[in-house]
């Protein structure tokens, strides 16, 4: 929530609420938000504002897409493993279970890929509420692992024991 507009940030949008007040069958509101903002009442900028979350910061949105790829690839190896390999591992450990919801912002940037931008699609329908930041570390923990990797593109049985014991 903005505590302060330009001059020029003010008049821009009061603009754009007179236009819409026009166009729109109920414009009250949109005339009421110009007023607001000509005035440049700022104890009422809560009521023009509509937007409820905060940015998402350009390196919360390239870690959650790191993470996500890096699924992607664990699930695609552990795919091709033979049963018996996959008894050996404890896969469980490394197992996605998604962002905190309430405490994590990579959880909301997540599910907007999934769902709306029908990204990973491998996650659609899952519940992906972790309910806990211990996820967020645990990720950043096998990260680490990845970047260490000559081609973290091309993994095996071998690296998923190492994500594994990262953790």
């Amino acid at each position: 929530m903005p505590e302060t507009l330009t001059i020029v940030e003010r008049q821009i949008l009061a603009n754009q609420f007179r236009i819409l007040a026009q166009i729109e069958e109920n414009g009250e509101h949109h005339s009421i938000s110009a007023e607001i903002l000509e005035r440049g009442l700022t104890g009422q900028y809560h009521s023009v504002f509509n937007v409820y979350n905060e940015e998402k910061s350009i390196e919360i949105c390239n870690e959650t897409s790191e993470i996500l790829n890096m699924y992607r690839r664990i699930n695609n190896t552990i795919a091709g493993l033979s049963e018996a390999e996959r008894d050996e591992l404890d896969l469980e450990r490394i197992q996605f279970d998604g962002f905190d919801a309430n405490n994590d912002p990579h959880y909301h940037y997540m599910t907007f890929l999934v769902e709306n931008m029908n990204l990973w699609q491998e996650h659609s329908g899952n519940y992906l509420n972790s309910h806990t930041q211990a996820s967020l570390a645990k990720y950043r923990r096998m990260l680490d692992y990845q970047n260490q990797l000559d081609n973290p593109n091309n993994i095996g049985i071998e690296d998923l024991r190492n994500y594994i014991n990262a953790l």
